[in-house]
């Protein structure tokens, strides 16, 4: 099992995701959702060149972009299945090769704009 760091804008933006899916769908969806965003997170950190992680350049920067829907089939069966995964999870590799979480956009967003507001710190 990879490594991987959850930066702290990113953890707040998934608690933010979590609450909203428990106010609307209850709990057992905010734990599905949680499983499935931590399978996704484990995937990409697990294989870092996965081919559904999609690469742009912003600034100087290479930022992989890859939906959560990926993982849904790897996610205990007992759990259940998300209906309809909506983030991506915006990722970059580290130096020491860690992957790095920095942010959830939501799929309705315009992505280039996400990412601009996202590495800038504007929300």
């Amino acid at each position: 099992m990879a490594e991987f760091r959850l930066s702290g804008p990113a953890a707040a933006e998934l608690d933010k995701i979590l609450d909203w899916s428990e106010i609307h769908f209850g709990s057992e969806a905010r734990e599905r959702y949680n499983a499935l965003v931590f399978e996704a997170i484990q995937s990409v950190a697990d294989e870092p060149n996965h081919p559904n992680i999609r690469w742009h350049r912003v600034r100087t920067t290479e930022i992989g972009i890859y939906h959560i829907e990926r993982s849904r089939d790897r996610v205990p069966a007992e759990l259940g299945r998300v209906g309809e995964p909506r983030h991506y999870l915006i990722l970059t590799i580290g130096a020491d090769g860690v992957v790095d979480v920095l942010g959830f956009i939501h799929d309705s967003m315009l992505l280039e704009r996400a990412l601009q507001k996202l590495l800038t710190g504007r929300r």
